[in-house]
This record gives structure tokens, sequence and C-alpha cells, in this order.
């Protein structure tokens, strides 16, 4: 807890002011900026914050907040942002645009060792801020009777480990790489060694024409999952499809596009949660772009349906997507099971 008493040497000017400002919304890349009035109520900004998924801050953002912008200032953001990203922003851009960045183990590993020292905002010491940054550990302790910002709080923390879990994750990937091109680790440096595995991941995520499956599910595997998927999408093709067809949708690049018809219990939100898990996972390989271009839902009418990559989770009822993902857990469990035994090989 931050005392008045340790911030006896905070100009009143600095108090005054910061306090008018208490807290501010931070809009990632196309969210509404806020407008230049001075917000009075900051309850109803919190609420407006947390419902709206802004991130938020208790001192100025001193650049507009975009992925670049994030990564290149992470550790202002690490300090000093309140993570209360929409879910798919997360997992999706976010996530997505790391992984093409290709970063090398060192910087991964920057990124890492801040969220470990920053596992939630404004954990800093004291004596290590400025005055405006010293007042607002006081605001931080202060607002902490607006339940609003105690459930920001939660997600902050969350979104951080969620974070921190998936760069993980990238490192291992380079671990891997390493173990399995030993004679190429020797031969040079690790930015030329990371070459072929970039070109191998970019080609994985983007130009396979097919909804490629993990090489490292055993092709036993693969039919079971084929299997399931065939299961489950059947009740909605909108032209039948024989399992032998249906299977080269996963393996042939000439193969046929999944044509799907949306009814009133199976929709682009449920495509998407199925799609989601399996790319989180890591069963299957391509990007969205792909998936998309394989995967089109049509209305009743006949007519085409929106795209389901842009779905937001967020708007996604927790019932319904508790039914999805209860419904694929199997077929989940089976892929986590198996690239987990293939990791400890």
């Amino acid at each position: 807890m931050t005392q008045l008493e340790q911030l006896k040497d905070v100009p009143f000017s600095v108090r005054v002011a910061e306090t008018n400002a208490f807290v501010r919304e931070i809009p990632y890349h196309d969210q509404a900026k806020k407008s230049s009035r001075w917000t009075i109520d900051f309850d109803k900004l919190a609420n407006h914050a947390l419902h709206n998924h802004y991130c938020i801050s208790f001192i100025k953002c001193p650049f507009p907040l975009n992925f670049d912008s994030l990564i290149n200032h992470f550790d202002w953001c690490s300090r000093y942002l309140y993570f209360n990203f929409e879910e798919s922003i997360l997992r999706i851009e976010i996530f997505t645009k790391l992984e093409k960045q290709h970063f090398d183990a060192e910087k991964l590993e920057y990124l890492i060792k801040m969220l470990k020292e920053y596992p939630q905002a404004y954990q800093y010491k004291l004596d290590e801020a400025d005055n405006r940054q010293q007042w607002a550990l006081r605001k931080k302790f202060n607002f902490q009777k607006n339940m609003d910002f105690l459930k920001i709080m939660e997600n902050d923390m969350q979104q951080r480990t969620i974070l921190l879990d998936y760069l993980q994750t990238l490192q291992r990937e380079i671990g891997r790489d390493r173990v399995i091109n030993p004679i190429e680790e020797s031969a040079t440096s690790p930015k030329q060694v990371a070459l072929p595995n970039m070109e191998k991941r970019e080609r994985e995520a983007s130009s396979y024409n097919y909804l490629k499956l993990n090489d490292e599910l055993s092709p036993a595997t693969c039919k079971k999952v084929i299997e399931f998927l065939y299961d489950t999408l059947q009740p909605y093709f909108r032209v039948p499809y024989h399992l032998d067809i249906f299977s080269k949708i996963f393996s042939t690049e000439d193969s046929p596009e999944l044509e799907l018809i949306k009814k009133d219990h199976f929709d682009n939100q449920s495509l998407k949660i199925i799609f989601l898990s399996l790319k989180e996972v890591k069963g299957l390989v391509v990007s969205w772009q792909v998936i998309e271009k394989k995967v089109r839902v049509f209305k009743a009418n006949g007519t085409p349906f929106s795209s389901f990559s842009e779905v937001s989770m967020g708007k996604i009822s927790r019932q319904k997507r508790q039914k999805q993902e209860k419904d694929i857990h199997p077929v989940i469990e089976l892929i986590k099971k198996e690239l987990a035994a293939n990791r400890r090989k």
C-alpha cells in the first residue's frame, strides 16, 4: 500500500493534475478514441472500459496503442497498462502477428522477462518512479474500492499469463528447431539457422490450399480427427460429401471447398469455436485465411454468410461456448495427448 507520507515530495500541481485525470481509457488500434473532455465519473469510465475491452492506465499513454507500439514499448506497457483486450484481439491478432515476427530466442526471452517481472500493472518500486508514476500508485490503491476496476485487474493478470504462455511456446519451438537441425546449428549463426524454419512456418500458416493437420500427429490420430469433424459437420453440409472426399480437404491441394449451411443452432460462432480450438492446440496448422478459403458458410437461401474468422469470441454467450467446447473436447484432448507424448520423446 502506498501511503501519503511516502508521497510528500510529489508537487501539489502534479497531485491536482493527475487526480483530475484520474484514470484513462487507452483505445487499441481501431477502437473509438475518447473525447477530449475530462471525465468526472471515473466509476462510469471503469465500467465502460471493462465491458468494451479498453485497456486503462493511471498515467497518460505517450503513444497510440497498436500491435507495433505494444511490442516496441513493451517496457512501458508492462509497467503502466492494464491489459483488457478483447479475447479475439489477443488470441488472433496479437498472437498471429507475434508468430509472423519470427523473433529469435533472445527477443522472446526479453518479452518473457518483462512479463515475469510485471505479472500485473503498477508493480514497480516507488523509488524507481517519477512524480506522476508515484502518484499513480496512490491512485491505484484508492481505486480498488471500484468492483469494475478489480475485474480489470483480474483480466490484466489473466491476459499477461496467457501471453506469457504463448511466448514460452514460441520459445520452445525455436529450441525444438535447433535440436532437429544440429548440423545447421553448428555451421551457421542462430539467425541463419532460423531461416528455413521461418519459411516452413510461413508455409504452414498461409500457403497451403487445404486444412493441413500437424505433421506430428500420427495417421491414425489424423483419421480420428477427420472422422470426428465429419460427424460433427455432416448435418450442415450444403451438398453431400463422402468421407473420402471430405478427408481430402485435410490432405490434398486440389481438394474441394467445404460448403456448410447456417442453422439456428449452428452458425459462424460455432465454427469459430471449433477451428479456434483446433488452432490453439496446434492440431490445425494453417492460417485463418486458408480456413476461410476452404470452409464457406451459406444462408438457407443460398447466399454466402459472413466471415467466421472475424467473429468476436467476447460476443459468444458463455453457455454456447461451453457447449461447443464440450462437444469438441474429446478430439482436442486426443491431439494434446499425442503432441505432448511426441515432445517427451
